[in-house]
């Protein structure tokens, strides 16, 4: 009986944990899902909001470094490509 209280408090502490860190990660992703609403003039989902995101690093990646190897370029290059084809596909 008493283990399985401890299990139970463990149990809970952890969900805790998870729904703490889970809401901690919704956040920015929530105002940034707004902003995008408002920018765009249009519903945006959680999705689209980060395949945006994953569009406009991959754009930083491709442009910011004044100074690196071309192979890190192409790479850089390559995921702009591919980020920008995926908001075509989800916008």
């Amino acid at each position: 009986m008493n283990n399985e209280m401890i299990l139970n408090s463990r149990e809970t502490r952890l969900y805790t944990v998870v729904n703490l860190l889970s809401a901690a990660v919704r956040r920015p992703l929530d105002w940034l899902t707004l902003y995008y609403i408002r920018a765009l003039a249009r519903p945006v989902s959680r999705r689209q909001t980060l395949v945006l995101v994953n569009a406009q690093l991959a754009f930083l990646a491709t442009v910011l470094p004044a100074e690196c190897p071309v192979v890190v370029r192409l790479l850089a290059l390559a995921w702009l490509v591919s980020a920008v084809l995926k908001c075509r596909e989800e916008l």
